[in-house]
C-alpha cells in the first residue's frame, strides 16, 4: 500500500485542437486529488494537431470569427506527435492511475492514447458525458476496461483510494468495470455532487492554454461554472439525457445552481491564483434562473467587474437583466437561435418561441450595448434546404449582432435527434460522432452532406449580403475551382466589411430601416489600461511579444 503522496494520478484530457478554455472537470479532479494528498499531473492534447476536425480553423475559414494567428496571438506552438509525447509522459511520470475525461468527439482519440500505453497495464478510469450516454459503446472497445458514469468528483477519489490500498474497484458506485472474461459489472449510481463544495485547481494547465480571442481581442480567460445542468429539453443536446439518467436512478434533479456566496469565494480564489482578464461562464443557458438570483449575482459581481461571456437563450434576455449585467462589465453573449422554421423548431427541436417573439427579443438584446453572436444549426434530420433558408431569413431580420455562427447537426449519443436519425436510416447506429463543424454524418437523400457543406460555408454570406447577390453566392457553395474562387472573393469582402475591427470599436452598417448599435462603453472601469489586446484583425498590428506570452499589463490592475 502506497501513501497518497506516493500514489501518482495522471489526468488525461483528449481535446480537439485549440478547443475552448481549460476543462473545469480536470480542474475539479486536480483540486480534489491534491486536497487528498495525491501526486497529480496532466496530459492535455489541446495544443496538438490531430486527425480530428479543428474547430478554430473551420470557423475562421467559414467567417464565423475574426482571423487570428495561433502562435502570434495566443502564444501557442502547435505540436503533432500526440501518441509519442503521451508515451513519453507516461514513462516519465510513472502513474498508478490514468483518469480520462471525454466527450464523444474525442472518444476515439482517448482510445488511441490508451492503446499506446496498453503494455504498461496501468489502471484507468474513463468518464465524461459520452460515457454516461453510451457506457456499453465505450466498454465495447478492448482498450477500455473501467468507466465512470455520471459525475466524477467523488468517483475519481474513491477509485484512487481503492487502488492505493490495493483493493478492488468492483463495487465502486458510478463505476462499470470489465473483467478479463469480458463480463461487465455495473454498479449503482452515487448521489449527485454538491457543486457548492469542490474548488477547481487549474494550476496544471499550461499558461498559454488560458488565452482566447473574443471579438478580435485576446484575454487570459478562465472558465466559471455557476450552475450545472439545463432546464430545457432541446433534442439536439445531451443535457436532457443527463437529467433523465439521474431521474431514472432516483437521484433527483440534475440541474443545480451554486450559491452566490460560494461563487464569490470561488471568483476570489481564481483572481488570486490566476489573475484572469476574462471569465468564460460555461453554463448551458446562463439567464435561465430566477430574477432574484440575477440581482444577487449582479450585486456580488460588482466587486470584481472582470469582463465575462455567457451563452443563453433570447427569450430570457430582458432589457432590465441585460442593463444590470452590462453595469458589471458583461462583455459578450451568445444566443442560441438554432433553427428558423417555426414548425420544425417547435415540433422537432422542441424550442417554442415564435419567430416574431425571437425578433422582438433581439431588438432589446441589440439595444443593450453588449456585443453578441447568434448561433445556428443546419442539417437536422429531416430538415430541407428550404428550412435552412428559413433560418437564414430569420437571421436576416435580426440586427446588431457582432457575428453569426453555424454548426452542422451532430448526432450525439443520448440525444433524441440521434434516435430519430437512426430510425429514419440517416445514420448507422454504430457511428461515433465528429465535431459540429465538420461534414454531416447524416445520409439524407433530400439533403446530401455535400450540399450541407456548401451551405455552412456560405451561410454568413446569405445572411449578410443583399438577395440580388444570392445567385452568385449559390455558385460559391460548389466545391469546384470556380466555386472556390467566388468564395475567396466573398470571404475577403466579408472580412473587410464586417471583421476589419474589434467588437469594441466597430459599428454594424445595415441598410435596414432600423439599426441597433452594439458598441459597448469602454470596459476599462476607470483604468487607463484596456482589457485584453487586439488580435488577428486585418490591417492591425499583433500585440503579443515575440516569445508568445501576452503582456501582463494588458489585464486588470
Amino acid at each position: 500500500m502506497k501513501s497518497p503522496k506516493e500514489f501518482r494520478v495522471l489526468l488525461v484530457y483528449p481535446n480537439l485542437t485549440m478547443m475552448l478554455v481549460p476543462s473545469i472537470a480536470m480542474a475539479l479532479f486536480t483540486g480534489g486529488l491534491r486536497k487528498a494528498g495525491y501526486t497529480v499531473d496532466l496530459f492535455d492534447t489541446t495544443h496538438y494537431v490531430s486527425d480530428l476536425t479543428s474547430s478554430w480553423e473551420y470557423r475562421r475559414e467559414y467567417l464565423q470569427h475574426r482571423p487570428f494567428d495561433v502562435e502570434k496571438d495566443l502564444g501557442v506552438s502547435l505540436k503533432t506527435d500526440i501518441l509519442g509525447d503521451f508515451v513519453k509522459k507516461v514513462n516519465e511520470f510513472n502513474p498508478d492511475l490514468l483518469v480520462v475525461s471525454v466527450v464523444e468527439d474525442t472518444f476515439l482519440q482517448a482510445v488511441a492514447l490508451l492503446d499506446a500505453v496498453k503494455d504498461a497495464e496501468i489502471p484507468h478510469l474513463m468518464g465524461g458525458v459520452f460515457i454516461t450516454a453510451a457506457p456499453e459503446v465505450a466498454l465495447s472497445y478492448p482498450q477500455v476496461n473501467m468507466i465512470g458514469r455520471g459525475e466524477g468528483e467523488e468517483t475519481v477519489l474513491e477509485v484512487a483510494e481503492r487502488l492505493r490500498r490495493g483493493e478492488s474497484c468492483q463495487n465502486v458506485m458510478n463505476v462499470s468495470i470489465k473483467g478479463q472474461d469480458g463480463m461487465v459489472v455495473n454498479n449503482p449510481m452515487r448521489p449527485l455532487v454538491d457543486i457548492n463544495k469542490p474548488l477547481p485547481d487549474f494550476s496544471l494547465f499550461d499558461e498559454a492554454r488560458f488565452y482566447r480571442p473574443f471579438g478580435g481581442r485576446v484575454f487570459k480567460t478562465v472558465p466559471l461554472e455557476t450552475y450545472r445542468g439545463c432546464p430545457y429539453g432541446c433534442t439536439f443536446c445531451n443535457s436532457p439525457m443527463q437529467a433523465a439518467v439521474m431521474r431514472t436512478n432516483g437521484l433527483g434533479t440534475f440541474m443545480r445552481r451554486k450559491k452566490i456566496d460560494v461563487l464569490r469565494e470561488e471568483i476570489k480564489h481564481l483572481v488570486k491564483t490566476l489573475e484572469p482578464e476574462y471569465f468564460f461562464i460555461v453554463d448551458d443557458s446562463f439567464l435561465a434562473r430566477p430574477e432574484s438570483e440575477i440581482h444577487e449575482f449582479v450585486a456580488m459581481y460588482d466587486e470584481f467587474k472582470i469582463p465575462f461571456w455567457f451563452n443563453t437563450r433570447p427569450e430570457n434576455a430582458s432589457g432590465d437583466r441585460l442593463a444590470s449585467l452590462k453595469s458589471i462589465n458583461c462583455d459578450r453573449m451568445s444566443f442560441g437561435l438554432e433553427c428558423g422554421n417555426e414548425d420544425f423548431r417547435r415540433n422537432v427541436v422542441k424550442r417554442h418561441p415564435t419567430n416574431q417573439e425571437i425578433v422582438e427579443s433581439f431588438k432589446g438584446i441589440a439595444q443593450s450595448g453588449i456585443a453578441f453572436s447568434v448561433n445556428n444549426i443546419i442539417g437536422f434530420p429531416g430538415e430541407t434546404r428550404d428550412m435552412i433558408f428559413d433560418t437564414i431569413d430569420l437571421n436576416r431580420q435580426l440586427r446588431g449582432y457582432d457575428a453569426t455562427t453555424v454548426s452542422i447537426f451532430t448526432p450525439y449519443h443520448g440525444t433524441e435527434l440521434r434516435t430519430l436519425a437512426v430510425e429514419k436510416g440517416y445514420i448507422d447506429p454504430d457511428v461515433i460522432t465528429k465535431h459540429t463543424i465538420s461534414n454531416s454524418l447524416l445520409k439524407m437523400p433530400h439533403l446530401p452532406s455535400e450540399e450541407i457543406d456548401g451551405l455552412i460555408r456560405t451561410f454568413p454570406l446569405y445572411v449578410r449580403f443583399p438577395k440580388d447577390e444570392w445567385t452568385k453566392i449559390r455558385q460559391a457553395e460548389a466545391n469546384t475551382e470556380e466555386g472556390k474562387l467566388i468564395y475567396s472573393e466573398y470571404q475577403k469582402k466579408y472580412r473587410d466589411q464586417f471583421f476589419n475591427s474589434t467588437q469594441a470599436d466597430s459599428l454594424e452598417d445595415w441598410d435596414a430601416p432600423s439599426k441597433y448599435s452594439v458598441v459597448p462603453d469602454s470596459p476599462t472601469s476607470g483604468s487607463e489600461k484596456p482589457w485584453g489586446f487586439n488580435c488577428g484583425v486585418e490591417q492591425r498590428q499583433y500585440a503579443v511579444p515575440p516569445q508568445g506570452v501576452p503582456p501582463k499589463e494588458s489585464g486588470t490592475s
